[in-house]
């Protein structure tokens, strides 16, 4: 029997609204990472917007295989391949989902293949780069003070966007030079905490961050690490990114954003002959593959400098 069909203006089958409320209840009580869900949301209202621009009034149990095939198709072309696999993920699980909770007979996702997606390929950072980010925070006032220590943790202890706007007080070990970081948080055991350590510079810069953050009026009310400048409360990460763009701007660093600096710090530890063991225990990774793509993109500068160390000619 054909599929019915509906007006392209007639918005989703409303099954969709209903399952995917449920769906999403399931998910959190799994424990899922609010990214994670979010991600997943909105691949599922893709898939539905795209159905009803095809005029179909398709129900999420009434899927088949070419919806899904036709919606990563789209998906491809209109994103990219990266953003196919990642959410493709999301209308696997409801797919599956909707069998387990018998809503469906089947899952119109088994036999289709998860979308490839070549690694992403973040360029790093030059030395240089980062002095002429700090060159532009020399000062001794409280934004000065603050921006440098967050651009030193940032290179120094390749720590996440997120990790360094969830920072607390006492996540600091000034003594120590050591920050104590809740990181990627699992679905089931949540967040991986670990202990970073710190170069001098990055633990000195730190140190003149807290004793200026004693007199910001929001210092005793919270224990936010980073606080506002101009009086206001705290600095989400959201507000690092901008300050990180303001201070590119300002240095003439293009196309800087946060995650570079895990990057080039990946980089710099391979470079300097550190272990893959120990950076995967400092970065807060426990798969291989994530091991991989962090320095990727100066792998191949890597291994030339090893090979100029080793080269077979220069020993002859």
């Amino acid at each position: 029997m054909a599929t019915p069909q509906r007006s392209p203006h007639a918005g989703p089958h409303p099954e969709f609204a209903l399952l995917t409320t449920s769906w999403e209840l399931s998910l959190r009580a799994d424990g899922y990472a609010d990214n994670s869900v979010r991600s997943y949301l909105l691949a599922v209202r893709s898939l539905a917007g795209w159905l009803t621009d095809q005029g179909a009034a398709v129900a999420p149990a009434e899927l088949t295989r070419d919806h899904v095939r036709g919606w990563l198709a789209w998906v491809r072309q209109t994103r990219s391949p990266a953003t196919a696999r990642s959410w493709y993920g999301g209308v696997r699980h409801l797919c599956a989902w909707l069998v387990d909770e018998g809503e469906a007979a089947r899952n119109p996702t088994d036999g289709i293949r998860t979308p490839v997606a070549p690694p992403p390929a973040t360029p790093i950072l030059a030395p240089d780069d980062i002095k002429a980010l700090l060159a532009t925070c020399t000062g001794q006032d409280f934004t000065s003070r603050r921006d440098t220590a967050i651009i030193l943790v940032l290179a120094d202890g390749g720590l996440r966007l997120a990790e360094v706007a969830g920072l607390t007080v006492t996540d600091v070990d000034v003594a120590n030079r050591v920050l104590y970081v809740a990181g990627k948080a699992s679905r089931r055991s949540g967040p991986r905490h670990r202990a970073v350590p710190l170069g001098l510079k990055a633990g000195r810069a730190l140190d003149r961050y807290l004793r200026a953050r004693r007199t910001h009026p929001y210092a005793a009310i919270t224990a936010a690490l980073w606080l506002g400048h101009a009086g206001r409360p705290t600095l989400s990460a959201d507000g690092v990114e901008r300050m990180l763009q303001r201070r590119a701007t300002v240095a003439g660093v293009a196309g800087l954003h946060p995650h570079m600096f895990r990057h080039t710090w990946a980089h710099q530890f391979r470079a300097a002959g550190g272990s893959e063991g120990d950076l995967m225990t400092l970065g807060g990774w426990r798969s291989r593959a994530m091991l991989d793509r962090y320095g990727a993109t100066a792998a191949a500068g890597r291994a030339a400098e090893a090979y100029r160390r080793l080269s077979l000619g220069d020993r002859l």
